[in-house]
């Protein structure tokens, strides 16, 4: 199984390009709440991180497995997994969702954004017990997955065994619709296709569905888990670049670390719903993040082969959670 990774674009030294998703989707609304993902563990399975960018000075990485080369110090030689980490933690010039978080960094996709799904299946169970000792409290409690597999998840498959057992135990995945909107094959990519999954499509800054945004297939799905869920800001993002500065990056994977992002804050302040240890959390935010997504012009409700059930909105989902 391959792995395709989204576009890193031109480089920027402007770090507020980004501002505009961030206020489309509630995330300042929540961060003036206090709210930075403090307590809670998000596993981001990638490329890797430049955990040497001096947005990441304050970054509290706790665990790191390269499944690629079995390298012990974390690194990234394509630097898509160091863009979703700024969106996702960054705290310097540039500010990312949740920058409280802890960090758990798993390489799964080489230089050329390629993997395998034994490697990706071994990297969700390392999310799940970084340290293998059979306690999971030190775990994540999101795993975000930007990237997506040409071919499905078949019953029985190592990748979707892994993800049933996080759902299970609770954790909360994200993963990216996939990019092949415009050669679409009728539904979103693996492991976004995944029940237990929150697939996430890409809007543009005027909240129109990105033209490259994979399409979902209702059939044999029903609510809240129709492909895709959400969809959330995927075009011309700045976030961090290895070996510093900044660059814009497009495509469902930045969306769907947006949407991981936002979840670490829903968790921080419902902190009952983490490490729950049951299925019925993963899907009880599911319910909630689809009843509170905003519906964008011209979408089909209550679900859109496009736009999912809508835009997240962290603050709608925060209050709906009480």
């Amino acid at each position: 199984m391959s792995f395709l990774s989204v576009w890193l674009l031109s480089s920027s030294t402007d770090p507020s390009g980004s501002e505009w998703a961030f206020a489309m989707t509630g995330v300042r609304d929540l961060q003036a709440r206090g709210l930075d993902g403090a307590g809670q563990t998000v596993c981001l399975v990638d490329t890797g991180i430049d955990a040497t960018h001096p947005d990441f000075a304050f970054l509290r990485l706790t665990a790191w497995r390269d499944f690629v080369r079995g390298r012990a110090t974390p690194y990234d030689d394509d630097g898509h997994g160091t863009a979703m980490a700024g969106l996702l933690a960054a705290s310097g010039s540039f500010r990312g969702i949740a920058p409280g978080v802890a960090l758990i960094v798993a390489k799964v996709l080489d230089a050329q954004g390629r993997g395998t799904s034994a490697s990706l299946a071994a990297a969700i169970d390392f999310c799940i017990d970084p340290d293998g000792d059979g306690n999971s409290t030190d775990g994540a409690s999101v795993i975000n997955l930007s990237l997506a597999s040409a071919s499905d998840l078949p019953v029985g498959s190592d990748v979707l065994a892994s993800i049933n057992t996080a759902v299970a135990k609770g954790v909360v995945l994200v993963a990216s619709a996939g990019n092949d909107g415009l050669t679409d094959d009728g539904d979103v990519q693996a492991p976004a296709s995944a029940q237990g999954v929150i697939a996430v499509g890409a809007v543009d800054e005027y909240g129109g569905i990105a033209p490259f945004s994979s399409i979902g297939a209702a059939a044999g799905r029903v609510d809240p888990n129709r492909k895709p869920e959400l969809v959330a800001p995927g075009v011309d993002l700045l976030t961090t670049a290895r070996s510093g500065g900044y660059r814009l990056v497009a495509g469902t994977s930045p969306a769907a670390a947006i949407v991981s992002g936002i979840v670490a804050l829903l968790l921080q302040s419902h902190p009952g719903l983490s490490h729950s240890g049951t299925a019925s959390t993963v899907f009880l935010l599911k319910a909630v993040l689809a009843e509170t997504a905003q519906k964008r012009a011209g979408q089909v409700v209550p679900h859109d082969p496009h736009y999912g059930y809508g835009l997240i909105v962290g603050g709608a989902s925060a209050a709906a959670l009480g």
